[in-house]
């Protein structure tokens, strides 16, 4: 009795022992064990045992099984984004050896509902040449007066059903990519002005005494300036940089301007793409462009003073829709003033074939401005000579525009402004304007002068200038603004 009482307490013990499922068999075991002496108690305990023991293995297995097919599953996705991108890198490449074909080589389809061309199907290997799969393209070329390809790739796995879909916009920078860009000319900010954006210089320095919020960019690593005397790092100065100083760096092709106005006159004058004005013809000096929210007005210059830019006598205008290029092209000089709403619009004063002396310039004699300012509103001004502010623009001042003087000042003196630098016909010694701003981007070959110090404290032009990159135009210019550098994913996103 005092036998059975102990066997039993060991039983209760060791139970309390087994409330653990990893130690569950050990317990079952023990539990046969102790009723040794009762007949057919081993095969019920080792059937239970084996029951645990194939449960707790399939859903191990299982579990294994789940881990591998869902990490086939995921290599197979991974397998197929590689090649959809790859999809995308080909076409990047073949639009920088061919960049107005958006058949893939071939003669173009009937587009798609969405304006797109495919599909274009090809091969995607690894480095050794084994076959991943391939990837269907599907090009949509850029609108009127914009200048980025969408490519869409289809990347799929051979002999399976998984497919990954990557959008991509591809573009070539332009020249609006640069708040200010100085081609050949030293560049100086004194105390009061201010850039919002980015600086590029060619073939020279920067001075820097006021504030530029990004990087600023030099060829040189040292130059002589002409100044301030002596040699100098590509950039200096006392102001703020509120980005990196990037020197030395590859130059920007200004030469390539001559090239686009060539081609964007021939489009305009002969292709129809834009509006072109010839010449204003005999007793006439240039055009007067009045831009409009719905038009533009369209008036010729007889006389203007030789000293100051500002018209004196010019005929009544005439009203014209604006084109759906966007691009008005001017055979002679311009005056460009007004307000634009909804639209986007390129202004170009140029002669491709004339000399130096007969090569045409921009004059602004009032305010250039958006109604817009998230893109639907954009203006370009390119000229092959100078973008010169008259002597009687407004005392507050304000150009939205990307401009490009390709030979010349963007400036408010006419020509080049050299040392003592006091022959600045339009704003003479003494004559202080208050704020010049410009929202958009610069580009000039001989200097930027919206400020002259005669010495002393003693000012002429606007005592106050800033300048605000539009961001909007990094991307996407103005129609058929020139561009710069190599072709470039602007976007990407997964579908």
């Amino acid at each position: 009795m005092k036998q059975q009482e102990t066997r039993n307490n060991n039983q209760t013990m060791f139970n309390v022992q087994c409330s653990m499922f990893k130690r569950f068999v050990s317990c079952i075991l023990y539990l046969g064990y102790s009723r040794r002496k009762s007949r057919g108690m081993y095969l019920p305990v080792i059937l239970l045992a084996s029951v645990v023991f194939m449960a707790f293995a399939t859903a191990i297995i299982s579990l294994a099984l789940s881990n591998l097919k869902m990490a086939t599953l995921h290599n197979k996705r991974i397998t197929s984004m590689s090649i959809a991108e790859a999809g995308v890198n080909y076409y990047l490449w073949h639009l920088a050896h061919s960049n107005t074909d958006y058949c893939d080589g071939g003669v173009c389809p009937i587009p798609l509902a969405d304006g797109s061309y495919g599909p274009f199907t090809h091969q995607s290997t690894d480095v050794s040449g084994n076959v991943l799969g391939s990837y269907d393209l599907f090009i949509t070329p850029p609108g009127a007066g914009n200048s980025i390809t969408t490519v869409k790739s289809i990347g799929k796995v051979l002999g399976t059903n998984t497919t990954r879909t990557v959008i991509t916009t591809i573009g070539m920078p332009s020249f609006t990519k640069y708040t200010l860009l100085a081609n050949n000319s030293e560049l100086w900010l004194g105390s009061g002005e201010k850039v919002n954006g980015s600086i590029f210089v060619n073939h020279n320095g920067v001075r820097n005494d006021g504030e530029i919020t990004k990087d600023v960019s030099s060829t040189e690593a040292t130059y002589t300036s002409g100044m301030f005397g002596g040699s100098h790092p590509g950039i200096w100065g006392v102001g703020t940089f509120g980005g990196s100083k990037l020197l030395p760096v590859p130059p920007i092709d200004f030469n390539q301007l001559s090239v686009d106005m060539l081609t964007i006159r021939n489009k305009a004058r002969d292709n129809h793409e834009g509006d072109y004005y010839d010449t204003a013809g005999s007793g006439f000096v240039g055009y007067h462009l009045i831009l409009k929210t719905s038009n533009y007005e369209i008036r010729k210059v007889r006389q203007y003073n030789n000293s100051w830019f500002d018209i004196t006598q010019e005929d009544s205008g005439i009203t014209y829709n604006y084109p759906a290029a966007g691009v008005i092209f001017f055979e002679d000089n311009v005056w460009v003033e007004g307000t634009i709403n909804n639209q986007k619009i390129t202004i170009i004063a140029a002669d491709p074939e004339a000399n130096n002396s007969q090569k045409k310039k921009i004059i602004i004699p009032n305010i250039i401005k958006y109604t817009n300012y998230d893109g639907k509103d954009k203006i370009g001004l390119l000229t092959q000579t100078d973008i010169t502010v008259s002597h009687n623009a407004p005392t507050d001042m304000e150009i939205d525009a990307a401009m490009i003087a390709q030979n010349g000042f963007i400036s408010i003196c006419p020509g080049i402004l050299r040392p003592p630098y006091n022959a600045c016909s339009t704003h003479p010694q003494g004559y202080v304007r208050h704020k010049i701003k410009v929202y958009g981007s610069m580009a000039h070959n001989t200097g930027l002068v919206w400020t002259i110090d005669w010495g002393g404290g003693n000012l002429s032009g606007y005592s106050q200038t800033e300048t605000v990159i539009d961001q909007q135009n990094v991307l996407n210019p103005p129609p058929m603004f020139p561009l710069t550098g190599a072709y470039a994913i602007l976007s990407w996103r997964e579908e």
